[in-house]
């Protein structure tokens, strides 16, 4: 294993070992990108860093893989600056405090939150107190990872219309988050939702509310969608491409919402804009960007209250010593794979 001083970007990643303070000669582990698609594990030395006003540093207890991870994994995004392609991407963590100079949380309190966009998998990191809260009681480790992608749920659907009672919802895309998705809106009082997806997940989706699973690509739904049949409210959950936010426009009903969640990869995307006029459609996105605490103890709340829906959200927990399996499983949908949550 290659030995780094420092690894990461987007304000820095600095390690330390043991409690803060303490000095060991035990290096870290981190992990990085040796090449798109291939994690290598790395020993990082010690390096304490004085925390800025409002950080904490953190000691990782678990990690979720999410799809906007993805990109980067398989080098769709590109080298950051310099050639590199630094560290393996993840942002869903649950942490032990180690160190803190925020006023809200304390050392030796666990905390759920979100890293930066480029912050990687490792053992030790320091991050904001903005993008973090508590773990709530009774919530293992692995359990509370759930809690930020469910945040960004329930943040996207603040602003679905505000009353969908009897509405049809379709939902394309049935991974961990259009799981989710179907689950909020029937709970919302959609009187039918159908979801989508090419990989067979009918047990699976109707588990989490799906009145109607689709196995098949979106295009082929909308090559056999009635007129009768159009829902009012489309969320797109796939990302990463632009063929599944045009079927999603394409089959709405007049006068529908469409919510794009999932993350692009290209910066331009087509949309029938003379379709969105003519039928008086509503195009909504947008990524979480502020007030953290809220949109974490939204979820948390949400997850609290249907916990046991939830029970099989996760479907692989894996060592960090197999990180590459992983990631790679998570990179390819298949049967069987929803959440992947990383331990150490």
């Amino acid at each position: 294993m290659r030995v780094l001083d420092r690894v990461g970007g987007g304000g820095g990643i600095y390690y330390a070992t043991g409690d803060f303070g303490e000095r060991t000669e035990r290096p870290l582990w981190a992990y990085r990108l040796l090449q798109p698609g291939i994690a290598e594990r790395v020993e990082v030395p010690d390096n304490v860093t004085p925390l800025s006003e409002g950080q904490l540093r953190l000691r990782l207890r678990a990690a979720g893989i999410c799809g906007s991870d993805m990109p980067r994994f398989k080098g769709i995004a590109g080298p950051l600056e310099g050639g590199d392609y630094g560290t393996v991407p993840v942002h869903e963590v649950v942490a032990e405090v180690i160190e803190s100079t925020s006023r809200e949380i304390k050392p030796g309190q666990r905390v759920v939150g979100t890293l930066g966009r480029y912050e990687g998998l490792a053992e030790l990191f320091v991050a904001s107190s903005s993008t973090f809260i508590p773990v709530p009681d009774g919530l293992d480790d692995v359990s509370a990872v759930v809690i930020q992608p469910l945040g960004t749920i329930v943040r996207a659907a603040a602003t679905f219309p505000p009353d969908i009672r009897g509405w049809r919802a379709t939902v394309i895309g049935v991974g961990p988050c259009g799981l989710a998705f179907c689950h909020l809106l029937k709970r919302r009082g959609a009187a039918h939702v159908s979801a989508i997806d090419p990989v067979e997940r009918k047990e699976v989706a109707s588990a989490f509310g799906a009145d109607q699973f689709f196995h098949m690509p979106s295009s082929e739904w909308l090559s056999t969608l009635q007129e009768s049949d159009r829902p009012h409210l489309v969320v797109e959950a796939v990302g990463h491409q632009q063929a599944t936010v045009r079927d999603a426009l394409h089959g709405v009903a007049d006068g529908g919402f469409v919510f794009g969640f999932g993350e692009p990869d290209d910066r331009d995307y087509t949309v029938p804009y003379e379709e969105i006029y003519l039928r008086d459609l509503t195009l909504a996105s947008g990524r979480t960007m502020g007030n953290w605490p809220e949109v974490l103890r939204s979820g948390a709340e949400y997850l609290l209250k249907h916990r046991a829906d939830f029970s099989g959200y996760i479907s692989h927990v894996v060592p960090v010593q197999d990180t590459q399996r992983a990631y790679s499983l998570y990179a390819q949908p298949q049967v069987g794979r929803l959440k992947v949550v990383i331990v150490p």
